[in-house]
């Protein structure tokens, strides 16, 4: 059959609702696969034969090779027969959704240069404290090419201004909202508050329940034997926390949809859910940690605080504040931690960007 991808914009149930989580979904079944994955080893089918075709563009058995590569080395995952068979159509179903929101950002004119890639690539070497150009050295050391990281960092990339673009068209802040959520925090301040990570695979036609469902829980075999869970929410996930390793960041119980919150609330540090099926897909959570609301904001806890500042004139025109959002957004995504600010800092280069000194919780607005 010869079908179609079409776009549509649709908020998430289930991501946190300050997050406006946003993702593109299949309307309609969907794409002219022209190849099966068999139990045989990738590596032996022909590589230049056509994986799939999105709205006329190729993807390719080549396209589904090297990004299995990739997805082995940076999680750890073992590169056998097994788990090819396991995750190639995983893996297809992912290169088919980046391909859908490179369509979807060239519709609304964005763009992503190479020198975004580049920038993009350069934060996740001083992350690791790697040295420029280490990167692509140790992907090729593994036979690896470094088109399929850029290809996927531009999706990435494309996909965040996209989204946020949408999001500031849309969104609307009212006086009322904003009491609503400040009643909302403070109902909540003795509540506990949870440090999360998730990996969401999206169920868009009853048909594919029982794959998806495999699916997910050969990755939950992965995380048991070790794999990493950030790289497997950047390689799999289909959440837009994807590009964060999966990071929910600090959360509370009713910012969730019932059915995880009723998950995180039995967890401890450390572990990972079990599937979670809920109106979007089947999810898997990482608790990675749990606090007291309140607890350590003392008045007289001593903050280190640090800025990053992106320069922008009052009458910039509004080409320039895009840009400047778009950049702003791309270094939020790249930081994942304290120890991720002083190299981002010195890479924005901007004199305002630096430290503000130990400042007293209580001191703060």
């Amino acid at each position: 059959m010869n079908s179609l991808f079409r776009a549509d914009w649709k908020l998430v149930p289930g991501c946190p609702r300050a997050a406006g989580c946003i993702r593109l979904t299949r309307l309609l079944a969907a794409v002219f696969l022209l190849f099966a994955f068999s139990a045989a080893p990738i590596q032996a089918q022909g590589v230049l034969r056509i994986a799939a075709v999105v709205n006329d563009r190729v993807v390719s058995v080549l396209d589904v090779i090297e990004r299995m590569k990739f997805i082995m080395f940076s999680t750890g995952m073992r590169n056998t027969a097994e788990n090819q068979r396991r995750l190639s159509q995983q893996i297809l179903r992912t290169l088919v959704d980046e391909e859908m929101q490179l369509q979807e950002a060239e519709k609304q004119n964005i763009t992503v240069s190479d020198r975004d890639i580049d920038a993009a690539i350069r934060s996740l070497e001083e992350r690791n404290q790697m040295k420029p150009g280490d990167l692509e050295n140790l992907l090729q050391s593994r036979q690896i090419s470094i088109a399929t990281l850029r290809k996927k960092l531009e999706a990435e990339i494309a996909w965040g201004r996209t989204v946020g673009r949408k999001l500031r068209r849309e969104a609307r802040v009212s006086d009322d909202a904003i009491d609503e959520e400040l009643a909302r925090i403070e109902a909540l301040r003795s509540q506990p508050s949870f440090r999360v990570s998730e990996i969401l695979l999206n169920v868009d036609d009853p048909n594919q329940e029982d794959e998806v469902r495999r699916t997910v829980l050969r990755l939950k075999e992965q995380l048991s034997a070790g794999s990493n869970f950030a790289a497997l929410a950047r390689s799999f996930s289909q959440s837009t926390t994807a590009s964060v390793g999966g990071d929910l960041g600090w959360i509370q119980a009713g910012l969730l949809s019932e059915e995880l919150d009723a998950a995180i609330t039995t967890m401890q540090p450390g572990d990972v859910s079990d599937p979670i099926r809920t109106v979007a897909g089947y999810h898997l959570l990482y608790l990675r940690d749990r606090r007291q609301a309140g607890a350590n904001e003392t008045g007289d806890t001593v903050l280190d605080l640090r800025q990053v500042v992106f320069p922008l004139a009052k009458d910039a025109p509004a080409a320039d504040t895009e840009a400047q959002l778009a950049t702003a957004g791309q270094v939020r995504t790249a930081i994942t931690g304290c120890d991720d600010l002083p190299a981002i800092i010195k890479s924005v280069g901007t004199a305002e960007s630096g430290k503000l000194g130990n400042i007293k919780f209580g001191d703060l607005p």
